[in-house]
């Protein structure tokens, strides 16, 4: 079990400890608004090629900046990497809060989605990839999951009540304030940065073509789960926003039973806990074929909420190691740059069969053996 006095431990790194606090007011922000985008633009008339098209091109800029990204962590440091992301962030929620008014471009909106994306998860990798202690790096992601996970159990269902009954601006406004106060508690101790020096080619010829597909992979599976299937469960059974808001928290709740169960262990046995997880979360998007009813989703998306534990806790302490074993930042870059080319590469097929939404499924359960090459 995980013990108590390992939790009082890690809470004396205070540098984790500040991006602990930081990710859990983003993490229960965005968990507020993300699963229902795709829900808003289609419910303004946009159609699913369009909302694909929008999620491929969130993507692809989130790669392409990767490099800038970098280069300004260097600079400034890295937790003014996750800062500088969150105004880009603001003002992509107000755009939408007035997209309706104004008939801004969604493409343009999903190009500074992704450059905001791109500077918070460079920051974010790259700080907890130096600050976290490799004996106990499950554990500490354990700890990051959970507190991320318990801020978002309320996420869901809180926004999902705030849109049946307020509406989309209301959730626009409180999501822009939340994410403003996320920076804070960055800045309680000194940032970090130091020059970095690289090249294109250096990237991609140090790492091999297993780690591109895991990483691939997982794009493409937490794509899917993210924005293909909140879609599918709107418009095909439960058409409620309060119910897949609640869904969603269930979800969240169930992974909260496990992560740090599975944290301990996978301090011990990584590679077999992945492999467990890989296998079931295989299955379970081969059962979302046959999923049709509200009851049915509750289940498959709380069994989802357990192999999704058991495969991205020891999948990311993994690349933590090899991160810090090679070169921490090319690492993240590398990964980044995989992952979001997944993403594209999943959002550009679905433009091409966009209504048929269910095939996406076995996507998802081709991209969870990837996680296998790792």
């Amino acid at each position: 079990m995980y013990r108590l006095h390992h939790f009082l431990h890690f809470l004396k790194n205070r540098e984790l400890n500040e991006l602990y606090l930081s990710v859990a007011i983003r993490s229960f922000t965005l968990s507020m608004i993300s699963i229902f985008i795709p829900i808003f633009l289609l419910k303004l008339n946009y159609s699913l090629v369009n909302i694909f098209i929008f999620y491929a091109i969130l993507n692809a800029v989130h790669a392409l900046f990767v490099i800038p990204a970098t280069k300004i962590s260097s600079k400034y440091g890295f937790k003014h990497s996750i800062f500088y992301s969150i105004p880009l962030l603001v003002v992509f929620y107000m755009a939408l809060f007035t997209l309706e008014h104004f008939n801004w471009p969604i493409y343009l909106l999903a190009a500074i989605f992704g450059i905001s994306n791109s500077l918070f998860w460079m920051g974010y990798h790259v700080d907890f990839s130096k600050f976290s202690d490799k004996k106990n790096r499950g554990k500490e992601i354990g700890i990051t999951k959970g507190v991320s996970l318990i801020s978002n159990i309320p996420g869901p269902a809180i926004g999902g009540l705030i849109l049946t009954f307020v509406g989309f601006e209301a959730l626009f406004a409180l999501v822009s304030v939340l994410l403003i106060l996320s920076a804070v508690p960055l800045f309680f101790s000194k940032d970090l940065h130091e020059p970095i020096s690289f090249s294109m080619k250096e990237i991609f010829q140090r790492y091999e073509i297993k780690d591109m597909l895991a990483f691939v992979g997982y794009g493409t599976e937490s794509g899917i789960s993210s924005v293909i299937w909140p879609i599918f469960i709107f418009f095909a059974i439960l058409n409620n926003f309060t119910m897949v808001g609640l869904v969603s928290s269930l979800s969240t709740f169930f992974s909260i039973v496990f992560v740090f169960i599975v944290a301990e262990f996978s301090d011990i046995r990584r590679r077999l806990v992945l492999k467990i997880g890989s296998i079931i979360n295989t299955l379970i998007w081969i059962i979302r074929f046959f999923v049709k009813t509200a009851f049915q989703v509750f289940i498959i998306d709380s069994s989802y909420g357990v192999s999704q534990t058991l495969l991205y806790i020891p999948f990311d302490a993994l690349s933590y190691d090899k991160a810090n074993k090679l070169n921490i930042v090319k690492f993240i870059m590398f990964r980044e740059m995989m992952i979001q080319t997944g993403r594209v590469i999943l959002f550009l097929i679905m433009t091409v069969i966009a209504t048929m939404l269910t095939t996406s499924f076995l996507f998802g359960s081709m991209a969870s053996l990837l996680f296998l090459f790792f």
